[in-house]
């Protein structure tokens, strides 16, 4: 709802920068910064989808994901601390899923998208 059309972007890229989760790069001489989302964009649709990070997570256990799969092997391969990277990951993750099905007019298919 928040994002309007989807068909509108014509790159998942491009759902990002409007959410707001696009990484910020800065770097000067040898001075390599870390990498943070923008945040520039819409805070609602950014809540939203974070949110749904952690419920399709909650519910893998009864309906298995891709997303899901990939977001717990990415806290599983790195130490304690923050989960939010993980989640702007399977965030990306979601949006480039979403935008692929429908663009070319497909369903889900688990089997499928485990595979890829």
């Amino acid at each position: 709802g928040e994002l309007g059309d989807i068909r509108r972007f014509k790159t998942p890229n491009q759902i990002n920068a409007f959410i707001g989760i696009d990484l910020r790069h800065y770097e000067s001489g040898n001075y390599l910064a870390r990498e943070h989302i923008t945040k520039r964009g819409n805070p609602y649709a950014r809540k939203i989808l974070f949110k749904c990070i952690h419920n399709i997570a909650s519910a893998s256990r009864t309906n298995p994901c891709h997303i899901a799969d990939f977001y717990e092997k990415r806290k599983r391969q790195s130490p304690k601390g923050s989960t939010k990277p993980h989640a702007i990951a399977s965030m990306h993750r979601l949006i480039r899923t979403i935008h692929y099905l429908i663009t070319h007019n497909k369903l889900y298919d688990y089997n499928i998208a485990k595979s890829r």
